[in-house]
């Protein structure tokens, strides 16, 4: 079994991933009878004495029946029989994934044996030679066993074949199975990213965001995420120059399902956290997205959901888990917010596992203590103490940020809290209060105040480090240098006060010299002195870019929520695509202040799209009064004369006489009929429309567009 496992191995690393139309596949992939057979069955015989007895028992239960399942599909004579034996894995190892607390032992196991039984070859064989309802089924099965060591083998020996299902697109019976082996393919490493990025792989996922199938969508925003999060920056960079932060809109602005939401706001906040893609990433729209939409969510509610889920009711691995800490020590609010969310669900998996130690061994303990202490967010402080009370750790108080008004007992209950009660009264003899306390230096602590072991102060300053980055400086800060240092490196901030007590803002800080920054502001780093000179010289002689407020979008984009949702975010990411700069709202309706601000977008705008769903028009019927929100944005664009396009999507156009007088000209417009089935079609007579006014009205001309799309023709 060895010697064949390592010719497999040797012939697997011979894979040459061409640029061609269908890419290179290895003989071991491509040849039928190559597997191990039953003999395998028995080296492979035994359960590891190392395991828990309830693992024990289920894998002796189990094994047995897996193995004999797997000699059938390697001997089946006919594609019935060859189906029957793989549905019999497949539902061995859902079952397996689906038990509480030992789930992901037990499937573990199985999907090993799968592999070192030869399943896994057999897999990629049907993948690439059999027929359509048999490829349908296998690819379901290896989306199932897709374990690392199981990803490791498909790395080596089987990208090919999972590519050029990739480029088959339009068969729905595979776009399920193939985009969630994608997901979990992205997982792999950068260098695998990298080549599922280059030989169409992401190209697919991007096509496929434009489906309306709920588990196509899910696969999507988790193989987005799973890319933004293992990828790695260069990896990142080649997902928006894909427009993959346009995509993630309209997963993320979906109304069907939480978890499609969540994993595409996942993806588009881990690109933000990217400093060199941060604008791009902004631009998109889709970041403004993440707060909002995390804040409606119940935690603990969606733990259940997950629970209830065989998809996920094992929860995430600590390696997965460790990828979310950096997002929690983010200056980013979005990046905190979500993976404090994202980890309280996974609390409440581990708390009924009784695996909550995971937290502490990956770093996030303290990362969630900082939140609640530091965060500006209620939503993100509120999430990390429900982690911390779910895993049994200590909930700190939140300290005022606005530590240059401190009064000696604020220091006092600073101290208590980073557990130097010890020296609390020698601060308070001394009369220590905010002010003193941000310009402590090392000899006033040893000498005044009596620390006298070196080690001692050494954790002193690191949390008086992390007291000064998160700060508040507003009230002696009028020139907001603690944020602008913050945007050049966030631990930057923490010298925001030394600049400030020597009377340095960011007017002034061009003319300062890298020796009074050492000497005078107690910058010891040369490097980062170097850095923030150069930043402050850069801002000097940057161009300022003037915009006029006269200069709004080229379309605003009016819907029904209740119905037209999904398709007015997708038409946002097309027309952006082609160069049109769009507005749609995103916010919860509320009175006042938003009312005006959403009839002046219709106003400034100089197209007006209306998304007509099902039933679009139907609160409009019996409101006099205009006080719906679609018919106000109608009768605005009517009145200020804009070039209205309606496009229906399953719309049944109402009797004129029912609707109210001030909207009724609306009906008069011609209409596009959305199709799924060739968006690009409707997308080009869309163009046509809001082109056909004027050629000064429309700033579209650029043909951005993702490189898998292309035009349909007309319709």
């Amino acid at each position: 079994m060895l010697a064949l496992l390592l010719s497999l191995h040797t012939l697997g690393r011979s894979l040459a991933m061409a640029s061609a139309e269908r890419l290179a596949v290895p003989e071991c992939v491509s040849r039928a009878g190559g597997w191990a057979g039953g003999g395998s069955a028995r080296e492979h015989g035994g359960v590891s004495p190392g395991v828990g007895t309830e693992v024990r028992e289920a894998l002796e239960r189990v094994l047995p029946v897996l193995r004999r399942a797997i000699a059938h599909a390697t001997q089946a004579a006919t594609p019935e029989g060859l189906r029957a034996a793989l549905s019999e894995v497949f539902r061995l190892v859902e079952e397996a994934w689906g038990m509480p607390a030992v789930g992901r032992d037990v499937a573990k196991v199985l999907c090993d044996v799968i592999r070192l039984e030869g399943g896994l070859d057999l897999l990629l064989n049907l993948l690439y030679t059999a027929e359509l309802e048999t490829k349908c089924q296998a690819g379901k099965l290896l989306e199932q066993i897709l374990v690392a060591e199981n990803r490791d083998r498909i790395a080596r020996i089987g990208l090919g074949v999972i590519l050029n299902l990739a480029k088959e697109r339009d068969v729905p019976q595979l776009a399920q199975s193939i985009s969630g082996i994608l997901e979990h393919m992205f997982k792999h490493t950068e260098e695998t990213c990298f080549q599922l990025i280059s030989d169409g792989g992401l190209d697919a996922i991007l096509y496929w965001c434009r489906w309306t199938d709920p588990a196509v969508l899910r696969h999507c925003a988790m193989a987005l995420a799973n890319c933004a999060m293992y990828g790695g920056q260069a990896n990142q960079r080649l997902m928006i120059e894909k427009k993959a932060a346009e995509w993630l809109f309209p997963l993320a602005f979906s109304k069907d399902d939480e978890l499609i939401r969540l994993h595409a706001c996942l993806a588009i906040t881990v690109l933000a956290t990217n400093k060199e893609i941060e604008k791009e990433v902004e631009r998109s729209g889709t970041l403004a997205l993440v707060e909002p939409f995390i804040a409606s969510l119940d935690p603990e509610h969606f733990a259940r959901e997950m629970l209830g889920s065989s998809d996920n009711i094992q929860g995430r691995t600590a390696q997965d888990l460790q990828r979310l800490v950096p997002l929690l020590d983010s200056s980013r609010l979005e990046a905190q917010c979500i993976a404090a969310f994202y980890l309280c669900t996974e609390a409440a998996i581990k708390a009924r596992q009784k695996k909550t130690q995971i937290f502490s061994e990956i770093g996030a303990t303290q990362s969630l203590k900082r939140i609640v202490c530091y965060s500006t967010s209620s939503t993100t402080s509120s999430l990390a103490k429900k982690v911390l009370r779910m895993i049994g750790e200590e909930v700190p108080r939140r300290i005022l940020p606005t530590v240059p008004n401190w009064k000696s007992c604020e220091v006092q209950t600073w101290l208590q809290q980073i557990g130097f009660n010890k020296y609390c009264q020698r601060f308070l003899d001394h009369q220590v209060d905010g002010d003193i306390l941000l310009r402590l230096t090392e000899q006033e602590l040893q000498k005044d105040l009596g620390m006298d072991s070196s080690i001692t102060r050494k954790r002193f300053f690191r949390e008086l480090t992390e007291l000064k980055t998160f700060a508040n400086y507003s009230t002696c800060d009028r020139s907001n240098l603690a944020d602008w240092l913050g945007g050049i490196d966030p631990k930057f901030r923490q010298y925001t006060y030394n600049l400030l007590t020597c009377g340095i803002d960011r007017n002034f800080l061009h003319r300062v010299t890298e020796q009074q920054l050492q000497e005078d502001c107690h910058i010891h780093t040369g490097f980062h002195r170097v850095r923030i000179l150069t930043a402050a010289r850069e801002t000097l002689h940057s161009p300022i870019t003037l915009q006029t407020t006269s200069n709004g979008t080229d379309v605003f984009i009016s819907y029904r929520r209740s119905t037209g949702s999904q398709l007015a975010s997708l038409l946002k990411v097309h027309l952006q695509l082609h160069g049109f700069s769009v507005f749609i709202d995103v916010e919860k309706l509320e009175a006042g202040k938003f009312e005006d601000k959403l009839i002046q977008s219709v106003l400034s705008a100089r197209n007006f799209v209306l998304v007509l769903s099902p039933n679009a028009l139907d609160k409009c019927m019996e409101d006099p009064e205009c006080k719906d929100w679609v018919h106000k944005e109608i009768v605005t664009a009517l009145n200020s004369g804009k070039n209205i396009v309606p496009v229906t999507d399953h719309f049944e156009w109402p009797d004129p006489e029912t609707l109210p007088k001030d909207m009724r000209a609306v009906l008069k417009f011609n209409g596009i009929m959305w199709s799924h089935e060739y968006q690009e079609a409707t997308i080009d007579k869309i163009i046509r429309f809001l082109q056909g006014r004027s050629s000064r009205d429309s700033s579209a001309g650029s043909e951005n567009g993702l490189d898998c799309l292309h035009s349909l023709g007309q319709s």
